[in-house]
């Protein structure tokens, strides 16, 4: 495709649909109070506006990375997701994810920031009605994130979410990008657990070098951001309606360099 107007008939010659997949960073949180109208200002409406395509917005507020992985590969298998569709998941953080090494319904942190300024979140949640077994949970946790934490756990279970989804994309026949929201998916991999070679790195917009979070960042703008104080750096972020718009129009260039 070499012009706009290409790239429209092409969109209504196959009735391509945009879909959407993250976490609140998908939703469009941090854009107005009304969680019911968060998603009409979030980056998949914009980007689909700019597209001029339909779109589904399938970010959910606190989502894991394993529920994301799970609800892409369910809508594919539902024909939810049609061939040449457009699909882009923006991840989440690792932690977030249900480990198999903690007990049932746990999970680590929202983030990193989250984990390092505040362990003790992560130390005392999830108390039950058994203060003997809270007791030694507590006392765990805190060996855990002192001892016992490695992100080569979470570089091995992310590079398997990336292929498996790019391979069932490309099978699938379904235009895909991926990005990081805040928070990259591979962090200090060791060299015996590296399977970067299989990843479609042209696929993937800034792997390794950025998250869409450092992208903002660079802009030193604070009026982009849900909140201003600390805006580089608090652990609980979101873009306002601006940053949205400054995401899906980054994530179009990108696309339309990839496909067009």
């Amino acid at each position: 495709m070499h012009n706009s107007q290409d790239t429209q008939l092409y969109h209504l010659i196959n009735n391509m649909e945009l879909h959407g997949y993250g976490d609140s960073w998908t939703e469009g949180q941090g854009t107005i109070p009304d969680r019911n109208e968060w998603k009409n200002y979030s980056w998949v409406k914009e980007l689909s506006d700019k597209l001029k395509i339909k779109s589904n917005n399938n970010g959910i507020s606190g989502n894991s990375n394993l529920n994301i992985f799970n609800k892409v590969v369910d809508d594919l298998i539902e024909g939810k997701i049609k061939k040449n569709d457009m699909v882009v998941i923006m991840w989440s953080s690792s932690l977030r994810d249900l480990v198999p090494f903690l007990p049932k319904k746990e999970w680590v942190s929202w983030s990193i920031k989250h984990l390092i300024e505040y362990p003790n979140k992560f130390v005392e949640s999830y108390q039950s009605e058994n203060e003997k077994y809270n007791n030694f949970l507590c006392s765990f946790k805190e060996l855990y994130v002192s001892d016992l934490f490695n992100q080569n756990y979470y570089n091995i279970v992310n590079q398997n979410y990336i292929i498996f989804l790019q391979k069932m994309f490309e099978f699938y026949e379904v235009k895909h990008i991926m990005c990081d929201a805040f928070e990259s998916m591979v962090i200090g991999l060791n060299k015996y657990d590296n399977k970067l070679d299989i990843i479609d790195k042209k696929y993937y917009w800034q792997f390794g070098k950025k998250t869409v979070r450092d992208f903002l960042n660079e802009t030193n703008r604070e009026d982009i951001w849900e909140h201003i104080e600390n805006y580089k750096d608090r652990p609980t972020q979101h873009p306002n309606i601006d940053g949205y718009k400054l995401i899906s129009d980054e994530l179009y260039y990108f696309i339309m360099k990839l496909y067009y």
